[in-house]
């Protein structure tokens, strides 16, 4: 194999390195987008489940006579 084929084939094989890494970091932010908006809404919910909890078991307060 003369140094010519020897650069195209290292060529080749970093533009298809290149382009696979960055089709996999597009892949990771989507993931990484899509679990804060699932994050978001589960904390959200957990908020309104513990303001309904605390509607629901709120203890009346004497009062004073």
């Amino acid at each position: 194999m003369e140094w010519v084929q020897a650069l195209t084939v290292i060529a080749s094989l970093t533009a298809v390195i290149g382009i696979v890494a960055n089709l996999l970091n597009k892949r990771i932010d989507d993931l990484r987008q899509d679990m804060d908006r699932r994050l978001d809404r589960l904390e959200q919910d957990i908020r309104e489940i513990r303001q309904l909890l605390y509607k629901l078991f709120e203890v009346p307060h004497k009062e004073e006579k």
